[in-house]
């Protein structure tokens, strides 16, 4: 992906990280202060083909778990520590990335039905370049030294997280340290902050069902803001069907089931709006979710954030 790589080594900001359908039910890669929301482990699996059929497209996988620190024979805790773990790896055309991060996050109850919660994801991320696979005008341009080139950086990302019962909203920000390429691209070649806000409402319509719409948005220097739209119906927390809409991107289908219990898969169909609708037209995300709540769980007599259900 020629294009992509233009942009990263000119110092602009192209899609420096990963972009996901499914940001409800993969909150946790959003912002850090998310762990610890459930008062059990919460793993995900996902994986993302964006823009099928074209030549470098973005691929995406990756691995998410978080739990709640709780004292023995204390299942309910007023203020309390959340920790985890992600694992992201990223590829679009010749360049491609490979995230670990842990995470940390203290969640205070402000009242009785309302948490807020801080938290830190700090890390490493190793970037990787393909040069010789790049076709360039200038082949002696001095943004590209090597023919293989990768580097390894440290990566910390801030956040906050407020929830309750029926609402949610959360501030990230991303490439908090805006760390320079070294070796690739130019001495102003650095790597982008991106500020992330999201927020959400569960409105009951029904005994079991509910609509849940929600929103992120992500700001980026030297780029347009990106707004997601999603509305969900929900059906006794586990099953439900909704649309989104990111702007001048696509126009998006999802569906999440539960299944044995512990069990959810997640599943997005993008139908691509730009320009690139002309090489391709959808893009497929799946997530894979296991949460082994007991019945018995302090889940049911803590907060349970919308986000999560």
């Amino acid at each position: 992906m020629t294009l992509f790589l233009l942009l990263l080594v000119s110092g602009g900001h192209a899609q420096q990280l990963a972009q996901y359908s499914q940001y409800v039910f993969n909150q946790f890669s959003v912002n850090p202060a998310v762990a610890g929301s459930k008062d059990c482990l919460d793993l995900r699996l996902g994986y993302r083909q964006q823009w099928v059929g074209y030549e470098g497209a973005p691929t995406t996988g990756w691995v998410s778990l978080h739990g709640v620190l709780r004292a023995k024979g204390k299942p309910f805790q007023a203020n309390k520590h959340g920790v985890g773990a992600f694992i992201e790896a990223d590829e679009a055309g010749n360049f491609g990335y490979t995230g670990f991060l842990l995470a940390y996050a203290y969640h205070i109850q402000m009242s009785r039905n309302f948490y807020l919660s801080m938290g830190l994801f700090a890390g490493v991320r190793q970037v990787k370049l393909s040069v010789g696979e790049v076709t360039l005008a200038d082949y002696d341009d001095p943004a590209l030294t090597s023919q293989a080139t990768a580097l390894v950086y440290p990566e910390i990302t801030p956040g906050i997280w407020c929830y309750s019962k029926t609402a949610w909203a959360g501030l990230s920000i991303h490439e908090a340290l805006a760390n320079r390429l070294g070796e690739i691209g130019t001495d102003e070649s650095r790597f982008g902050r991106h500020i992330m806000f999201s927020a959400g409402y569960r409105y009951r319509i029904g005994r079991k069902t509910a609509f849940v719409p929600s929103g992120l948005a992500k700001f980026a220097g030297g780029a347009p803001i990106a707004m997601d739209i999603n509305g969900m119906v929900e059906w006794n927390r586990l099953h439900g069907i909704g649309i989104g809409y990111r702007n001048g991107d696509a126009l998006v289908a999802m569906m999440k089931v539960g299944f044995l219990k512990y069990f959810q898969l997640g599943y997005s169909y993008d139908i691509t709006t730009s320009r690139l609708r002309t090489a391709s037209s959808n893009t497929h995300e799946v997530i894979l979710a296991i949460t082994p709540c007991r019945a018995d769980d302090g889940a049911k007599r803590m907060i349970s954030c919308p986000a999560f259900d």
